[in-house]
């Protein structure tokens, strides 16, 4: 469906750029003082995160206003069953209890565009899906451990940009440090698509500096080993320098920027890379006759060919 699809694209869009923080101490003054504190290094930063903290005096029917086009469709589970099961005369009676009954529980809006509860059940299920509540103008929720303030924000930058992730640890680690001094024991608890993100990069980029040196160190070791001299290795090293360079500068022509698994995949290419030069070397050591370079290389072209033809097989299967 691709209405369905566009809508699940758009709700996966709008939650990656969610960070949310809850911040708790022992009692409610405490928690307010430490998201205060919080609140102003990230405030700083409105080219970042957009706060969305604040509960603002609005009316009831204000924040309605966006379900309100769409009541008639908005039920409940069991106002859905009912409206298929239930006799005529048995909403009759619902309309006439909410009509003329003092206690007939909260509404939304008036009798008539309700006469059956239908979406005022729904709108009171919605609110009953979290323990979070308005409270001096901040979100509010609590357990046995004490008081927290929720602070939910926006980013500005994309959760997966590396730059912004480099950008904003730093601040959430300041805002926290803020947080902590105001209040000493304060709790702060952090959730968003970003934080996970940043870890995973870390991670990645750590992974791939690995790799990389380690290859690297591993062939030129492997070359000195071998031949006990420095030529060889500036002839391996050198093929592997102008392939880099070549393939970053075809994709900085090609593409504004370059995605972290390319380079992943990049570290692993350097270890396969390297073995054709070696092949040529060590067939150039075996034989003892003088012979010519071109020869030589028409020589050992067909196992090249073939080590070449099975690494492309391999990289297409992973494709």
């Amino acid at each position: 469906d691709p209405v369905l699809q566009q809508a699940f694209v758009h709700m996966v869009d709008a939650a990656q750029q969610r960070l949310i923080v809850l911040i708790g101490a022992a009692d409610w003054p405490q928690a307010r003082r430490a998201a205060d504190a919080y609140r102003q290094v990230i405030a700083r930063h409105r080219d970042l995160f957009e706060l969305t903290d604040q509960v603002v005096d609005r009316l009831e029917s204000d924040w309605l206003v966006p379900f309100q086009r769409h009541r008639l469709a908005l039920l409940t589970a069991h106002d859905e069953a009912a409206l298929r099961n239930q006799p005529a005369q048995f909403w009759i009676d619902i309309a006439m209890v909410k009509l003329y009954s003092p206690f007939s529980g909260p509404k939304v809006g008036a009798w008539q565009d309700d006469p059956f509860g239908l979406f005022s059940a729904w709108v009171q299920a919605r609110a009953q899906e979290t323990p979070v509540r308005p409270r001096d103008g901040r979100l509010f929720v609590s357990d046995a451990h004490g008081a927290y303030v929720v602070m939910p924000m926006t980013l500005r930058a994309p959760a997966f940009s590396i730059a912004a992730q480099q950008a904003i640890e730093p601040l959430l680690q300041q805002a926290r440090q803020a947080a902590e001094k105001a209040v000493p024991r304060a709790e702060i608890l952090q959730s968003g698509v970003v934080l996970h993100a940043a870890a995973a990069g870390t991670q990645a980029r750590q992974e791939i500096s690995t790799i990389g040196i380690g290859s690297m160190a591993g062939i030129v070791l492997l070359m000195w080993l071998t031949f006990h001299s420095l030529k060889p290795i500036v002839l391996i090293l050198l093929p592997i320098a102008i392939g880099f360079c070549g393939a970053l500068s075809v994709c900085s022509v090609l593409f504004d920027k370059i995605h972290l698994i390319t380079l992943v995949f990049g570290a692993s290419l350097i270890g396969v890379a390297q073995d054709y030069g070696v092949y040529f070397l060590c067939q150039r050591s075996a034989i003892n006759e003088p012979f010519d370079s071109r020869q030589l290389l028409r020589r050992v072209l067909p196992a090249l060919l073939l080590a070449l033809v099975t690494t492309i097989i391999g990289y297409m299967g992973l494709v």
